[in-house]
């Protein structure tokens, strides 16, 4: 594992009370094309114990990188997140990366169509078409 690609990666997320700009999200998601597999494996076991700002910045982050290679950690914030914006953020790269999920997935996505409705959010048209592509 590149410990130092993974440190650098958190470090450009930051925190709560650092700046998000365009910028950074740039730099963040463009730090992922140092990880190598245990990198990408060393995030998904570590991203849900991030903040909740951290992990809407980690989803927009990978998402944006656009790898295959983050599915897992995005699908993980998805099911596992207990942050309607971190899950629908992750639901929105997803649906933009066009992966499609496990059937498995149904009840939640479903759960977090409903809330998201219920919002009147324009990411559930992103969890709607994530639904019609259940494998």
């Amino acid at each position: 594992m590149n410990a130092s690609a993974l440190s650098e990666f958190e470090r450009l997320l930051g925190d709560e009370t650092s700046p998000w700009f365009e910028y950074n999200l740039e730099m963040a998601s463009e730090s992922l094309s140092a990880f190598v597999s245990e990198d990408w494996r060393g995030l998904q076991s570590k991203v849900l114990s991030f903040s909740a700002c951290v992990q809407e910045r980690c989803a927009e982050a990978v998402g944006d990188f656009g790898s295959n290679d983050g599915v897992a950690a995005l699908t993980t914030l998805l099911a596992s997140s207990p942050y309607l914006d971190v899950a629908a953020i992750a639901a929105s790269q997803l649906d933009d990366m066009e992966i499609e999920l496990p059937l498995s997935l149904r009840g939640k996505l479903q759960q977090l169509l409903d809330q998201l409705m219920a919002r009147h959010s324009t990411r559930a048209e992103d969890v709607q078409r994530l639904i019609s592509h259940l494998c």
